[in-house]
């Protein structure tokens, strides 16, 4: 025997059954966002993003109707997600605020500018990318850089 599946689109609603899994199936085109078995619903983990208590299984994932957050339902769920960690040519690890110093003379695109070895750069920004770093130069304005490119000053 199947668990009952129960549909619900809001905190007052109407909430309809499907009696096998089949009929849940038949009407999962149709279903509502906020879907969770009836049998299951004490087993289902909140979405760590949100702490939604919505979130339902689709095959092997866990989803969240409400931030639409999907997480592997085999895996162990950490809060924190990974953090990207940048590097400079040293090997120190920079982050947000960090001054730090070119190490090279290096041709600004578009335009006869170089910025010089040596030059100072105060309050990096880490952005994703192929250039990690994004900075204002003093007599050139804002560009990014590669972080391969600089020392933690």
């Amino acid at each position: 025997m199947h668990d009952a599946i129960k549909f619900a689109s809001g905190p007052d609603s109407v909430r309809m059954e499907c009696k096998t899994a089949s009929d849940f199936l038949l009407h999962s085109a149709m279903r509502p966002p906020w879907c969770v078995r009836i049998g299951d619903m004490s087993a289902m983990p909140p979405c760590p993003k949100c702490s939604s208590e919505f979130a339902y299984q689709d095959g092997s994932i866990y989803v969240c109707p409400e931030c639409a957050h999907e997480w592997a339902s085999d895996a162990a769920v950490d809060l924190a997600e990974e953090k990207r960690v940048v590097r400079d040519s040293v090997g120190n690890e920079l982050q947000d605020g960090d001054a730090v110093t070119v190490i090279k003379d290096l041709k600004v695109k578009g335009s006869s500018l170089v910025v010089k070895m040596g030059t100072k750069v105060k309050n990096i920004r880490l952005v994703e990318g192929d250039h990690d770093i994004d900075c204002r130069i003093d007599g050139i304005g804002a560009m990014q850089l590669k972080s391969e490119f600089v020392k933690k000053a």
